[in-house]
């Protein structure tokens, strides 16, 4: 069957293989249902026991060959859908992913944080609907961090408790392992490593520069990438025992992205802040910001973001910004006394703002753009932000402002074909950035629901009428032509001008 359904696609345009691939997933996302539905039942009436299984997952194992992870993953899908049947119904229609329902029965049977999910199982399934799975992903860990604080203290307290390290060598080769520790450790040591790695590219950048000149990108690279990953660790190991040339070393930044609530709500907890004498002049200054917001960026949308803010677990964020979840008071912790930088953003993610006075993005709106995008902005690409460039949304030559709201980090690949396929981009009303190609596509996954934007449809080229005038009136409009012999009788002259 494989064989005869890679004839018939063999010479299928892309279209054509967009439009099987959705048809594929709804089958297989309708097949994934019915399962679920025939699980439900089964673990209803532990018509399991009659296999002689004594648990459902069990019986799953048995029944379908499957791991146990696959058979506790239908379960939870099982025991979600039976509760929140309106969540299969999406499902099956594919307009939510696998991953996103796995996320969702992760939340809505986490023993502590279960108990709020039917608050919010509606508003789930329109993020699901709306964000990639891993932006959901995180979105639902931020829920659970949210939902059960003491709970995620604990997780991550027994992360730190449990870490450990070992490095062994065997016939003269290294053997490491790490594992463990409290997350804003764990941050900094990636921060390091990438780093490192980074620097060992940019070596084999400049190595093969000098073999190869002008011929340099159509040669490999002196290194694979495992060796420069090694090579980079080892790296890590002497610079711990050289001394830096100045006697100073850089300190690894990590950065925090909160949202200003869970921000505010820390450090009341902590005593730094008072709420209660505090709250008119916090909603002085959020009245000014929104209203310069609207003003700078035309967002109407404002007033209902940040109320929807306030009760939304999903526009809470508390996290490195490559993506690690943290629990508020460790931030806090970590702002005391590491080498943080803490960055408050508002319902919009809007921190910096630096208008048209610069056309590349450099310094502080270079950060601001990579601080709140963990990869690149092309759908489907997982480079860090870290590691692109900033490219203008708007581009530069069409008006497009130097700033964080018309900025998306794209790696080097992506921002290139941006610019050779002349795709544009827009920003949705929930801040998230779309490409569009010329012939008006937007880029998203399949069966994705059309985006609502931020800003209001560009108006459409009006069209131009015709107005006659006879010879003696084209003369009079254009006197230079006054020598000219006049035209045979009758013969009429349009001035072509936009509709009124």
């Amino acid at each position: 069957m494989f064989a005869v359904r890679i004839e018939e696609l063999a010479d299928a345009n892309i279209d054509v293989l967009d439009t099987a691939l959705a048809a594929a997933k709804r089958k297989r996302d309708e097949a994934d249902v019915d399962i679920a539905a025939i699980t439900a039942v089964v673990d209803a009436r532990q018509l399991f026991q009659e296999h002689s299984q004594s648990t459902i997952k069990a019986y799953l194992k048995q029944q379908l060959n499957c791991s146990g992870p696959d058979a506790l993953r239908i379960k939870r899908r099982a025991r979600l859908f039976n509760q929140h049947p309106e969540i299969a119904d999406v499902f099956a229609n594919s307009r939510i992913s696998a991953g996103q329902v796995d996320a969702m029965a992760t939340a809505q049977q986490h023993p502590r944080a279960g108990d709020q999910f039917a608050d919010f199982a509606a508003l789930f399934v329109s993020q699901a609907e709306r964000l990639e799975h891993d932006e959901f992903t995180a979105a639902i860990k931020h829920f659970i961090t949210q939902a059960d604080q003491d709970g995620a203290f604990n997780d991550q307290k027994f992360h730190e408790d449990q870490r450990t390290a070992s490095v062994r060598v065997d016939d003269g080769a290294i053997s490491m392992h790490a594992s463990g520790g409290d997350p804003l450790s764990a941050a900094e040591m990636k921060r390091i490593f990438d780093l490192a790695v980074e620097a060992e590219a940019h070596k084999d950048f400049e190595t093969r520069r000098k073999l190869y000149g002008n011929d340099a990108l159509a040669q490999p690279m002196p290194r694979s990438a495992d060796q420069r990953r090694f090579d980079a660790v080892h790296a890590i190991f002497m610079a711990s025992v050289t001394a830096a040339a100045d006697g100073k070393r850089p300190e690894p930044l990590v950065n925090i992205i909160l949202d200003a609530t869970t921000s505010l709500e820390v450090l009341a907890r902590h005593g730094f802040l008072d709420l209660t004498t505090n709250n008119h002049d916090n909603n002085n200054h959020n009245r000014d910001h929104n209203r310069d917001h609207n003003r700078d960026h035309n967002h109407d949308h404002n007033r209902d973001h940040d109320d929807l803010a306030a009760t939304d677990p999903t526009t809470r964020r508390c996290a490195t910004s490559t993506g690690v979840a943290l629990h508020p008071d460790i931030a806090m912790k970590a702002m005391l006394y590491g080498s943080i930088r803490r960055v408050i953003v508002d319902a919009h993610d809007v921190i910096i703002n630096m208008g048209r006075t610069q056309r590349l993005f450099t310094g502080k709106a270079r950060h601001a753009a990579q601080l709140l995008a963990v990869q690149c902005g092309y759908r489907g690409c997982d480079i860090p932000a870290e590691f692109c460039d900033v490219d203008h949304i708007e581009p530069w030559i069409n008006g497009g402002e130097t700033n964080q709201a018309n900025s998306m980090p794209l790696c080097g690949p992506h921002d290139r074909r941006k610019h050779t396929k002349q795709l544009s981009g827009r920003r949705d009303r929930h801040g998230r950035i779309h490409l569009i190609t010329p012939n008006g596509t937007v880029i998203k996954p399949l069966n994705a629901p059309d985006p609502q934007w931020a800003e209001p449809q560009p108006k459409p080229e009006q069209p131009r009428r015709h107005r006659q005038y006879t010879w003696d009136q084209w003369v009079t409009k254009h006197p230079e032509l006054t020598n000219l012999p006049a035209p045979p009788h009758g013969t009429t002259f349009s001035d072509l001008r936009p509709a009124a």
